[in-house]
């Protein structure tokens, strides 16, 4: 039996058909799928409850200790954008989400995400509902065994990393690294209604499985990890460097920072279109 064919996925503007994306094969003979090649970053550290826990959505809950994850991605040969690549710096918070029926599901909260192409950001916003924004994000630079990793939003300088991991992880870290992420990422889909400002057309948590469905079908080799230390720090700007941003960089700058955990740099090859997406209930 012939499966169904996947439904099209529209987005603006639609006058001209449909889009090709992370979850659509663009419609052209050159396009190969496959899976892309990452470098992660992550700093993380054990913050309060009361200040992560002003940052969740209802119906979530903190997860074990408070701890706010500082992951940077470098992504690359992405088959969707015909072999280039992007960077990305999020906040995440291992988190519980419990639904109406009493069902429990273990995932990590995207609080927020910079992203320094349009087209991940729009598609991203528009059909998964995960809180991209622009960013400057320059390539890490490493020298003598430390990385250093930068935002900035207009030439402000609103975070700044650093990380010294030179020594391969244990396996058994690793593999409570890749358990953490529970079922998978979790996001606050909103999208307010034309006119009626104070509506909603959207107002959902999102589930992106972790791994996904393209993992499962074609599992790729366990990326290698290195620990260390790493610190993260950001500038508080005034309105003026960052007009529609600030509030979001002010409220991380206000977190504690009451313990510093283990820093990690991570180099594999995965699948990231999230395809398999669903509504927590």
């Amino acid at each position: 039996m012939t499966p169904p064919a996947a439904p099209k996925i529209s987005i603006m503007p639609t006058s001209f058909g449909a889009a090709g994306g992370p979850r659509q094969a663009p419609d052209h003979a050159d396009f190969r799928p496959g899976p892309i090649k990452f470098t992660r970053y992550v700093v993380r550290f054990l913050g309060r409850a009361d200040q992560l826990g002003a940052l969740l959505p209802k119906g979530l809950a903190l997860r074990g200790e408070p701890m706010a994850q500082f992951h940077f991605f470098c992504l690359r040969d992405i088959p969707w954008l015909a072999g280039r690549g992007y960077n990305i710096l999020s906040l995440m918070i291992p988190v519980t989400h419990k639904g109406g029926t009493g069902e429990t599901v273990d995932g990590v909260y995207t609080a927020v995400m910079w992203e320094n192409l349009g087209d991940p950001i729009i598609t991203g916003r528009e059909q998964l509902g995960h809180p991209k924004l622009y960013a400057q994000l320059p390539d890490p630079r490493r020298l003598n065994g430390e990385t250093h990793i930068r935002a900035s939003w207009e030439g402000f300088t609103f975070a700044e990393l650093q990380l010294s991991c030179e020594t391969p992880a244990d396996p058994v870290l690793v593999s409570e690294i890749g358990a953490s992420v529970g079922a998978g990422i979790i996001a606050h889909k909103y999208i307010p209604r034309s006119g009626q400002w104070d509506v909603a057309d959207a107002d959902y948590l999102t589930l992106s499985p972790v791994p996904g469905t393209a993992n499962m079908r074609d599992p790729q080799p366990a990326p290698s990890v290195w620990t260390g230390t790493g610190s993260i720090r950001f500038n508080l700007p005034q309105w003026q460097d960052m007009p529609t941003q600030y509030h979001i960089v002010a409220k991380i700058a206000a977190l504690e920072q009451c313990a510093a955990l283990d820093a990690l740099i991570m180099e594999g090859t995965t699948y990231l279109d999230f395809s398999d997406q669903t509504i927590l209930s």
